[in-house]
């Protein structure tokens, strides 16, 4: 296994406290009314076992748009395979809450379009490493009926209602 050196130990930290701030940037923007939290200064990041080794995990997806929902599941495979280092947990699967354009994608009529993308995540969802949930509210906003998506995908009420439980249930974003 590879070990990171102090320059690569730097680089994970602020790209931590990056995530970090831009989840935050998110959430406030997200809840009316909120008064923004303020940044994380380094001094403010205690690392712990938790931290460089989650247990659980959930995509943080934010342009809604099928590379980047490619590059997730692509990453989230690696995490399985162990080929990133991360010893994660398969036995957890990673958490993927579609809220956006994305979901079209999986829709059967689109199936010919994005059969290596569907392919991907119906693998990865059969071999325990993801799970796919969809916001309900955004599909119907949207004219898409439960039955017009594939058998592994699960609705939630509200995706970014679910992203906030899993975030307080402890997942952590990748």
């Amino acid at each position: 296994r590879r070990m990171l050196g102090k320059k690569g130990f730097i680089s994970v930290c602020a790209l931590t406290l990056l995530l970090v701030n831009t989840v935050l940037a998110q959430d406030a923007a997200t809840k009316p009314n909120a008064q923004p939290e303020a940044p994380l200064a380094v001094t403010d990041v205690t690392l712990s076992k938790e931290v460089l080794k989650p247990s659980k995990l959930q995509a943080n997806i934010a342009l809604h748009t099928l590379e980047e929902l490619k590059q997730l599941l692509v990453q989230a495979e690696m995490i399985a395979n162990d080929e990133a280092g991360s010893e994660y947990d398969t036995d957890k699967p990673i958490s993927v809450v579609l809220h956006g354009e994305e979901i079209h994608a999986f829709v059967r009529s689109n199936y010919r379009n994005n059969k290596a993308l569907v392919d991907l995540a119906a693998r990865l969802d059969a071999f325990n490493v993801i799970e796919v949930k969809v916001c309900k509210r955004w599909m119907g906003a949207n004219g898409i009926m439960e039955s017009q998506l594939p058998p592994f995908i699960e609705p939630v009420p509200f995706g970014l209602g679910e992203r906030e439980r899993l975030q307080k249930a402890g997942y952590a974003y990748f």
